[in-house]
């Protein structure tokens, strides 16, 4: 594996990690920035559900704002994430569980997501960005918080 190989590897990882530290603070314009302008993002529950797709960045901040910001807390914690660096577009796939806490009739509701995220990358004026993803909602787990 060359040095470069090994670069860009952790730029892509902290890539992946950024993504999901501006989710927990809730700037999704900022996560935006990671997309390509033109870049999309799928989204499915389970391999074989129905694949939905948002295409262009202020369509992906838009998306990104109204899921985290109704939240009172976002916690994201990221795992195993494998890349194939080959050729002008990476591609990886990123396992995340994404935490949200929401109010729902005066009681706080947390929902666990535990997603595979399959990212294609590119590197533009030396800078990595996500082309697209595809978001994969394994397991969801919706309860009362302390319930």
């Amino acid at each position: 594996m060359t040095m470069q190989e090994l670069m860009d590897r952790a730029e892509l990882k902290d890539l992946v990690d950024t993504f999901s530290n501006l989710a927990d603070v809730k700037d999704a314009a900022a996560q935006g920035e990671l997309f390509l302008p033109d870049g999309w993002l799928e989204f499915q529950m389970g391999f074989d559900g129905e694949i939905n797709k948002i295409e262009g960045r202020e369509a992906l901040v838009q998306a990104f704002a109204g899921t985290i910001n109704p939240c009172k807390a976002v916690y994201h914690i990221n795992g195993q994430h494998n890349v194939t660096v080959s050729g002008d577009e990476p591609e990886g796939i990123a396992y995340c569980t994404a935490t949200l806490v929401n109010e729902v009739d005066g009681k706080d509701v947390i929902t666990s997501n535990y997603v595979r995220y399959s990212d294609v990358y590119a590197k533009v004026d030396g800078k990595w960005y996500i082309k697209c993803r595809r978001t994969t909602f394994l397991i969801s787990d919706r309860h009362a918080l302390n319930g």
